[in-house]
């Protein structure tokens, strides 16, 4: 009788094992084909970001889905009645129960954030003191890599309440001296941003006029357009561009200066 109970037993561990393993294979295999149609859509451009986010937020919602049903089959197998916990428990407080739960409050929140349109797959974002860009939206997490070093940022997608979506305009001051004949800054700055146009990641180049009249300077201000993520990237070659210029042209940059009196 125990040798039965016990073979019985193992057969219920190996069905179990079995059903588990058919889980892993079906999501393996969704997965990858929706890996597939993604990458083909990259060269038909079919999908925006919106679209390829809702498509790899449906991936998500599948894996957890094969996860509930693999967890209901193998207690089924075990004896356990599901039907009559849920009836026990009651509709009303199984969903009561759910909606306090962090996991449920973080599908909530990231369906959210693809139907608000906060933000989708691709963008470059800043939330708290990070801004970098979206490279991962599930259903309970989010990852950002920060633009500025590379890092990547973690969070629980019930921790995103407040989000700003960086756009691709960068706007820059240039302080340059009061003594300085205006039209002639003006022609050298344009002349810069003529150099800083013909870089590949930069969009547009624009200069937008004085901007302000500050203690030691005139305020010189520029628009250039670039992809968010290159920004960084962006403002460098615009002050490594335009600091030859001006050199070449004999215009220095203002910085403040401290006067000492000495006392008599």
């Amino acid at each position: 009788m125990k040798d039965f109970i016990l073979s019985i037993n193992n057969n219920k561990l190996y069905i179990s094992a079995a059903i588990a393993i058919i889980g892993i294979i079906v999501y393996e295999i969704i997965k990858k084909t929706i890996n597939k149609i993604l990458e083909k859509d990259k060269q038909r451009n079919k999908l925006d970001k919106k679209g390829r986010t809702v498509v790899k937020l449906f991936t998500n919602i599948i894996k957890y889905v094969i996860i509930v049903i693999v967890g209901v089959l193998i207690l089924q197998i075990y004896g356990v009645n599901v039907n009559s916990i849920v009836a026990g428990l009651g509709l009303v407080s199984v969903v009561a129960g759910l909606a306090i739960q962090d996991p449920l409050k973080d599908i909530v929140t990231g369906v959210n954030i693809i139907t608000d349109d906060y933000f989708s797959l691709g963008d470059v974002v800043k939330i708290g003191d990070v801004e970098g860009k979206v490279v991962y939206l599930g259903v309970r997490t989010t990852k950002i890599k920060d633009i500025a070093n590379g890092n990547v940022l973690v969070l629980a997608n019930r921790n995103i309440d407040k989000v700003i979506k960086i756009s691709d305009e960068m706007y820059m001051e240039i302080p340059l001296s009061y003594e300085d004949n205006t039209d002639r800054v003006i022609k050298i700055i344009k002349n810069a941003l003529e150099s800083v146009k013909k870089h590949e990641n930069i969009i547009e180049a624009e200069y937008l006029g004085i901007d302000k009249f500050a203690d030691s300077s005139i305020n010189y201000k520029i628009k250039i357009i670039c992809k968010p993520e290159n920004k960084f990237f962006a403002r460098r070659l615009v002050n490594n561009i335009l600091k030859k210029e001006l050199d070449k042209n004999g215009i220095s940059i203002p910085y403040p200066q401290l006067t000492v009196h000495k006392g008599e």
